[in-house]
């Protein structure tokens, strides 16, 4: 393994902001060469939370450091600050003299992903290492900044001459709690983890035809990967728990038999049935979305227009109906045709199909908006099947209704919203689009979105944000269930709750009745998963729990095993504290050996 004295002292000069080295960039053009000697680097970066903070939804840039001329770069710079002191007649202190190695710059492409991100770029041969995963906002009146150093916890890479280093995936898992605002500032080392995923990947394929001159120049070509390292065993043990632990935040409703589903990262997906989940591992590291029962099998969509099918739930195989810049986010079905809504960088698309095997038909295109376009807060792009059995589409300030008689959109005012959602009865749930600061009220429509019931609850004006951003629950008789923050009788402090009232009342804040208290830290009401009484949330570190009395009692549905991986990775900080002082050791006896001569 490379020097780890001089990597922990780059990485010391780099967290302490007093580093001054140049950061190259890696960018590749599209419809250009590679530039001499250099060799394509491809990572996949995935993010185990919801987002990093709330001004960082992922990361700007992966920082990669070059080690191989490490040593070389010090002693000529060593050799330059003795020539100089010479002259002066002066001495001195080599470990206080300043070297800047090659560090380089990885910036994010977004073709076909949502939630995980790809980064690709060039390099000139040599040894590296990850050192940074680095994140920077600004948005015009302020800016901020947040960075996870990497180094060992991932281990070295090498690049060479015109060829591809396929990196696989990365993870980023956090081991305390991301809402709060001191995750960032903390230095902690037991705050989070970085390792790398160890399944075969095969990155090439998805992001090289992007880059058609590149793709020609290495065809044919073995592509290569990490170097193995004593580590990768502890390594191997924290991506298995990363994995096993994943965050499941995208709720389905399968149309077909009304199951229960939650859609998770690193191609997990877990099924309700008599009461309990199972979870089943899809062949993808990649984030998955939306599910389907087409003629007796499921068909599950995710990321990199990767669609899944399956007729047992354990064998499942791989088809691609789009291209790998696409993401599948939506499918539903009517009763003569299956619709799919996919996302790629800058566009929605729409598609109809017929049958599994059947191309998809595009019927559709967006634009995509930024969610705040400055002065102007703009609304999602959402899919809903109507009463009628007819495709709907709501985007931003508009509604779109698709004719498969003639393949034609009529188009319509509509309301503007930050997220919406068809429960199995149909009944459609948002959150409305506010000028102000983006989320306005809960909306409630039976009528597929031609009108809207606004919710009238309480909450703190500050603070209270998952609570603000979460969908409510229409049942089947009418009854509304939110969150509300309210106090059961003066004086006694008021909390976050759940609330019913009916359909009819819901803008009248005095016609709510108050339940129990909301689980700490779990305040993200999951409608879609709503059965019966039973309610479902989501918690901060990724936990579902659920209540069947209104919160007056809990259950922890799916865990997330944070103990067992802080374990783990206090395990390979331990092993790698050992091999620095080995190291260390090392080196103090070179330097008595050369004494001695």
């Amino acid at each position: 393994m490379r020097s780890f004295l001089l990597v922990a002292a780059f990485l010391v000069s780099m967290l302490s902001g007093c580093a001054t080295y140049e950061i190259r960039s890696t960018a590749i053009a599209k419809n250009q060469p590679l530039p001499a000697t250099h060799g394509v680097v491809a990572l996949q970066v995935i993010n185990n939370a919801e987002r990093l903070a709330p001004l960082h939804k992922g990361w700007t840039a992966v920082i990669v450091v070059r080690t191989d001329n490490m040593d070389a770069i010090k002693a000529a710079a060593i050799a330059q600050a003795k020539e100089k002191a010479e002259k002066k007649g002066k001495t001195i202190d080599e470990d206080k003299v300043d070297w800047d190695p090659e560090v380089y710059e990885l910036t994010p492409v977004y073709q076909g992903t949502v939630d995980s991100q790809l980064f690709i770029g060039s390099m000139p041969p040599g040894e590296y290492m990850i050192s940074t995963l680095y994140s920077f906002y600004n948005g015009g009146d302020m800016s901020s900044w947040i960075s996870m150093p990497v180094f060992s916890a991932a281990g070295e890479f090498a690049v060479s001459d015109t060829t591809l280093t396929d990196l696989g995936s990365v993870l980023f898992q956090p081991l305390l709690s991301i809402k709060e605002s001191s995750f960032w500032s903390t230095s902690t080392s037991s705050k989070a983890f970085v390792t790398r995923v160890f399944e075969e990947s095969d990155l090439g394929s998805i992001v090289l035809p992007q880059y058609p001159q590149i793709q020609q120049q290495l065809n044919g070509k073995t592509s290569q990967s990490w170097k193995t390292d004593e580590l990768d065993p502890l390594r191997e043990k924290l991506s298995v728990l990363a994995t096993e632990n994943a965050l499941a935040a995208s709720p389905i409703v399968l149309p077909t038999t009304q199951q229960r589903a939650l859609a998770a990262k690193f191609g997990r997906l877990a099924i309700q049935q008599d009461g309990s989940w199972t979870t089943h591992n899809l062949p993808t590291n990649s984030q998955l979305y939306a599910a389907l029962q087409i003629d007796g099998k499921v068909t599950v969509g995710g990321e990199l227009g990767q669609l899944f099918v399956s007729s047992d739930w354990q064998q499942w195989q791989l088809t691609k109906p789009v291209d790998a810049d696409e993401a599948i986010v939506w499918m539903g079905q009517t009763a003569d045709n299956y619709f799919a809504l996919t996302s790629s960088a800058k566009q929605y698309q729409v598609y109809r199909f017929n049958q599994l095997n059947t191309p998809w038909q595009k019927v559709g295109s967006y634009v995509k908006k930024d969610p705040n376009d400055w002065l102007i807060q703009n609304g999602g792009l959402f899919a809903a099947i109507t009463q009628q059995g007819t495709l709907r589409i709501f985007n931003d300030n508009k509604r779109h209704d698709y004719n498969p008689a003639d393949n034609s959109w009529s188009t319509d005012k509509s309301t503007s919203l930050r997220n919406m959602a068809q429960l199995a009865n149909g009944a459609l749930v948002a959150v409305e689009v506010s000028q102000w600061d983006g989320v306005g009220s809960q909306l409630i429509s039976v009528d597929d979105g031609l009108t809207w019931q606004s919710i009238n609850r309480n909450l703190s004006l500050f603070g209270d944000i998952k609570a603000d951003v979460s969908l409510p629950v229409l049942t089947d008789n009418n009854e509304v269930i939110t969150l509300s923050r309210n106090r059961k009788s003066s004086g006694e402090k008021s909390q976050i709750r759940i609330a019913t009232t009916a359909l009819s009342n819901a803008d009248d804040s005095s016609s709510w009745q108050l339940h129990g208290v909301a689980k700490d830290n779990c305040h993200s009401l999951l409608p879609q998963l709503t059965t019966g009484t039973t309610l479902y949330f989501l918690c901060d570190q990724g936990q579902i729990v659920s209540t069947s009395d209104f919160g007056e009692t809990w259950q922890t549905d799916i865990d997330r095993d944070i103990a067992q991986m802080q374990a783990q990775y206090e395990t390979f900080i331990d092993e790698l504290k050992q091999q620095q002082v080995a190291e260390e050791k090392a080196k103090e006896n070179e330097a008595e050996a050369a004494s001695e001569e």
